[in-house]
């Protein structure tokens, strides 16, 4: 059978680095196992996380799976694993960890990887019929832009920057960023990647890991949405690879994310569009501060005046 008809498992794995899951990471996987239409959901984790009261929890939520992380194991079962073990060790930061676990695990496993800062609400099982996939987000500088030259290019960056920066300041900015967006490049990120097990595609992604510069490995985006970026742009067309428009994943974009956790009157039905199905909310992006405080009396508290709690609330 063709990879453009090979159907991605009915499985989502999370990864994780560290000893303790907040519980809005939690949130991501229970959204998951009730909404994404997977028989098994999987957190893949350290050690160090044996006996938090994270597992605890999970262990009592229906389809959801934890797994010790056998890195060395796991890349070793890739092509030229033992290059993939070298880039790894030479990484320090989760993040960077991260870029090449979800690619080996997908490799190995086929399913859909999640970033744990989604909150899931529609089914995957139409987006896992055709092959590899993942979803665009409007960005600002895009791999191609932040390694230009061209002043015009850097110039028109500066003023979509600063553009996305005053609408992030304003109430109900996000509004007014809806109806300037596709002047902003839709270029794909990494927060959602699905595909079936040995596909190509993901096979082109360890690839250019392992032959990317030892000295570039390490610089930010660079194993992560840069690499996709380019390995997208390859494929882009082909049988066997979707990337889906960023309502579907990503209805408000970065740096316009923050207004999920604007307080004010909660709309919600105006931010998620008809085809969205999951939405990753950045928790990289000026967010990083309202982890810890965020549980489950905190979303039902700003349930009606805030967008992001009363997006979790069906699932608290």
């Amino acid at each position: 059978m063709s990879h453009s008809m090979t159907l991605v498992p009915a499985s989502a794995h999370f990864i994780w680095f560290g000893a303790d899951l907040p519980w809005v990471y939690r949130l991501a996987l229970r959204s998951a196992a009730e909404r994404g239409g997977f028989d098994r959901v999987v957190l893949h984790h350290e050690p160090a996380l044996l006996g938090s009261t994270a597992l605890a929890e999970l262990a009592r939520v229906p389809r959801v799976e934890t797994r010790l992380l056998d890195p060395q194991a796991m890349l070793e079962s890739c092509p030229d694993g033992a290059a993939l073990v070298d880039v790894y060790r030479a990484l320090e930061l989760p993040a960077a960890r991260a870029n090449v676990m979800r690619a080996a695990l997908l490799y190995t496993e086929g399913g859909v990887y999640l970033d744990t800062d989604t909150v899931t609400l529609r089914t995957f099982d139409d987006l896992r019929r055709d092959g590899a996939f993942c979803g665009a987000e409007r960005v600002v500088y895009p791999a191609g832009v932040r390694q230009s030259s061209d002043p015009l290019v850097r110039a028109t960056a500066f003023v979509r920057g600063s553009t996305r920066a005053l609408l992030r300041e304003m109430p109900q900015g996000w509004r007014w960023f809806r109806a300037i967006e596709n002047l902003y490049p839709a270029v794909v990120n990494n927060a959602v990647l699905g595909a079936p097990p040995r596909h190509p595609f993901v096979g082109r992604l360890l690839q250019g890991m392992r032959e990317l510069p030892a000295a570039s490995r390490t610089v930010r985006f660079a194993l992560g949405t840069h690499l996709l970026q380019r390995v997208a742009n390859e494929w882009q067309g082909r049988p066997g690879f979707t990337v889906h428009p960023p309502p579907v994943f990503y209805p408000l974009g970065p740096e316009i994310s923050t207004h999920w956790f604007r307080f004010g009157t909660a709309r919600l039905k105006e931010v998620l569009q008809p085809e969205t199905r999951l939405v990753h909310w950045y928790a990289s992006v000026r967010t990083r501060d309202r982890v810890p405080n965020i549980d489950a009396r905190w979303i039902h508290r700003n349930a009606d005046r805030q967008l992001f709690s009363a997006l979790a609330r069906p699932f608290v």
